[in-house]
């Protein structure tokens, strides 16, 4: 199994350590030195001195992720969940260990391109663009440049992607990082020693599957819509055939829907690994294809979702997230699966999670994810159905950030454009079609339901496979990943025994959901949840069966990636490397042991 090889070395130079966030841990002790990182002309400075290091203007590439660099376990650990430190000071700049994430994740083996990810402390009162730094590999400079922005939720971030080489290198290379070296923000940052970190990164040389892994490159074959992009040696891969055609028509439901063609072909990537929630889409499209799919949801419906994101820009270049993600929606027929958008909305009012439009609008992504996506795509519904799909489209496409001094009052002004009234008008009418709706009790808890598995799946991200959490995630443009990176950028993740029991648990609980078995999701969803709240700490029997499987199934060298557990008997579906055909295991506990009766 694989573990996090990331290990604090130097927290802050000059002895200031960062409080935690999490309550009672304690901070890493600090090494009274810092080594010189050498300048572009030859020259040295020490990094205990933040005023006199250089800013080296790089060219930064697109968005990120959360932080990783923790204490390695031992390889026998249980390993534990990331923590998150709190800045010592909310209204000073600062920088922790746990800010800083090097990828590909969770291990770098020799001939990786090591892209460093910053998610700082940085008060509301300074500009993200004027905040610079400097990222050095024992003593060198690899990397620096402002940082790019503040992400979805409301992080300040910077990336420097595949900004150092490690071909041909191995052991352990102390990375420094420091924030605003030439010391050129003083109001907002009174405490200058806690801008600088240094971590030990783990360099190995692969042998076995993991050379196998790194040695993986992408594959490309075009059919009549797309470019479909896989990495070698994975499912994807293995599934070609088979998926080429459902993205076909995936992408075909999308045009018919929006009434317009692709104006060229599509690029599709299938990545081997969960990120947000399963896909994400720019001028290319990205969608996780696994065959151990914690994150749940249809893959069809997440094909046309992502599809329509891409075609709806031939026409609308400039719609915001709010009104995009509801229409992709209304384009899937239904958020993770084909379902009634319209007894969904009326279903977010029984529960009473329905959020206000306005505020919805103006702050769309960190509200909770199927409620703001439901209650997007419900509002599109309506609006279609009120005025037909014709004049949606101009609506749609017309909104614009330029149009008001919110989202909202965006929004406002080309409704009384298009429909003649506004957005609280508008408000009123949806909810007084939906009072007249019947919701279906079996709706109702298959939402309540939907909410809690994906609430408590992003709380595993968090804590366990935190690269993969949507609203600070890497997601790096594909083509360059494929041009300039690592296939492992979009492949390699966390593969602990944890990971594999919370996930093959999750992958339960979605499959108990989607067969409109409600109360063993929840059951299975209680296992995961006490788990997350408990440090990792496995004590009722349905986990403790996963766990036990799980290392049952290692031992013979199975990677699992669905698990049915009926009490004493399981049947699950396995790899066994370096083979990537899936393959049936039926296994029984015998006494306290798991044993495989025939694969």
């Amino acid at each position: 199994m694989q573990r996090i090889t990331l290990v604090v070395l130097v927290l802050i130079a000059s002895g200031l350590a960062a409080c935690n966030r999490a309550t009672g841990a304690s901070a890493p002790t600090i090494a009274a030195t810092a080594a010189p990182i050498q300048t572009a002309d030859g020259g040295a400075v020490t990094a205990a001195d933040p005023a006199t290091l250089p800013v080296a203007p790089t060219d930064t590439l697109p968005p990120p992720s959360p932080s990783l660099p923790t204490d390695a376990p031992s390889p026998s650990a249980a390993p534990s969940p990331t923590v998150m430190p709190d800045p010592t000071d909310a209204a000073d700049l600062s920088l922790n260990y746990t800010d800083v994430t090097l990828y590909p994740v969770p291990l770098i083996y020799a001939g990786d391109k090591v892209t460093f990810q910053l998610l700082p402390h940085v008060p509301e009162s300074i500009n993200i663009g004027d905040v610079t730094a400097i990222i050095a590999v024992n003593g060198v400079q690899v990397a620096g440049g402002p940082l790019d922005r503040r992400n979805w939720n409301g992080q300040a971030e910077g990336v420097y992607e595949w900004a150092w080489d490690t071909t041909g290198l191995s052991g352990e290379y102390r990375i420094e990082v420091v924030l605003d070296p030439g010391d050129a923000i003083q109001a907002g940052d009174e405490d200058p020693l806690n801008n600088t970190v240094a971590i030990t990164a783990l360099v190995t040389v692969p042998t076995g599957q993991a050379a196998r892994d790194a040695a993986a490159v992408w594959e490309t074959t075009e059919t009549n819509c797309c470019f479909i992009h896989v990495v070698s040696n994975t499912a994807a891969a293995r599934d070609l055939q088979a998926l080429a055609p459902v993205l076909e028509k995936a992408v075909q439901q999308a045009a018919d829907r929006l009434t317009i063609q692709p104006s060229q072909k599509l690029h599709v990537y299938f990545i081997d690994r969960v990120v947000g929630q399963g896909g994400f889409a720019g001028t290319d499209m990205v969608v996780s294809y696994v065959d151990r799919r914690y994150a749940g949801g249809g893959l069809y419906e997440l094909l046309v979702h992502e599809s329509a994101h891409i075609l709806d820009q031939q026409f609308a270049p400039q719609r915001i997230s709010f009104l995009a993600e509801g229409l992709a929606v209304w384009v899937s027929g239904g958020h993770y699966k084909a379902e009634d958008l319209k007894q969904r909305s009326a279903t977010l009012l029984t529960l009473e999670q329905y959020v206000p439009l306005a505020q919805l609008i103006n702050d769309f992504y960190p509200v909770q994810h199927e409620i703001g996506y439901l209650e997007a795509a419900g509002l599109v519904t309506y609006l279609i159905d009120r005025g037909g799909w014709n004049t949606f489209k101009s609506f749609y496409t017309e909104v614009s950030t330029d149009d008001g001094p919110t989202l909202a009052d965006a929004v406002d002004v080309n409704l009384q454009r298009y429909y003649g009234a506004t957005l609280a008008q508008i408000e009123n009418e949806w909810h007084g079609s939906l009072a007249s709706t019947t919701v279906d009790p079996a709706v109702v808890e298959d939402l309540r339901t939907t909410i809690r598995y994906y609430n408590i799946a992003r709380r595993y991200q968090e804590l366990y496979d935190p690269t993969a959490h949507y609203l600070s995630a890497w997601l790096p443009h594909p083509t360059q990943v494929r041009e300039f990176g690592n296939p492992a950028d979009l492949t390699r993740r966390p593969e602990t025994e944890m990971n594999v029991t919370l996930e093959l648990m999750l992958t339960a609980a979605d499959v108990a959901l989607r067969a409109g078995d409600f109360a063993r999701a929840n059951v299975i969803l209680d296992s995961v949840g006490h788990i997350l709240d408990n440090g990792g700490t496995i004590i009722d029997p349905m986990a403790t069966s996963y766990l036990n499987i799980v290392r049952a199934a290692a031992e013979y060298d199975y990677e699992l990636h669905m698990v049915e557990l009926q009490g004493n008997t399981a049947r699950a579906m396995a790899t066994q490397a370096p083979n990537i055909r899936l393959t049936s295991l039926v296994m029984e506990l015998r006494g306290t042991s798991w044993v495989i009766l025939s694969h």
